[in-house]
């Protein structure tokens, strides 16, 4: 469990170093875009989900990007309301985000046993038995 919070936290800031590194050096690649959408569909939401305690496997993924699409969505919102609106700044709020989050993650005392989301319960089966109704005179 240690390994994978490493492992993560890793995977995350290094992400968010490389998104960073490429988008305001004016790096040219076709390799930019697979990163990038790796980072804006992934990264920020996993580093929020992992935050908040939720180890959910391939089920985790599913809410990773919706709370990454969730994220550069607000963000962008914020920024054109505000009136401030610019790509760089928008990517270095969430770049920062991720980075913060994934470091949090790894300081933060979580417990052993990851977060349930659902829990069941096991109800008895239905006993197959005949009912026989007694006739008492």
């Amino acid at each position: 469990m240690k390994r994978n919070r490493w492992l993560w936290a890793v995977v995350l800031i290094s992400s968010s170093l490389l998104i960073g590194l490429m988008a305001f050096s004016n790096w040219e690649s076709p390799v930019r875009v697979w990163i990038a959408l790796w980072f804006l569909v992934i990264c920020p939401g996993m580093a929020l989900q992992r935050l908040m305690g939720l180890r959910l496997g391939i089920q985790g993924w599913s809410l990773a990007i919706a709370f990454s699409l969730a994220l550069d969505t607000l963000v962008g919102i914020i920024l054109l309301y505000s009136g401030n609106w610019s790509w760089e700044l928008g990517l270095g709020i969430l770049v920062s985000l991720t980075i913060v989050s994934a470091i949090l993650d790894l300081l933060v005392n979580q417990p052993k046993d990851p977060m349930a989301v659902f829990s069941f319960t096991s109800v008895p089966a239905r006993t197959n038995k005949r009912r026989t109704k007694t006739i008492s005179e």
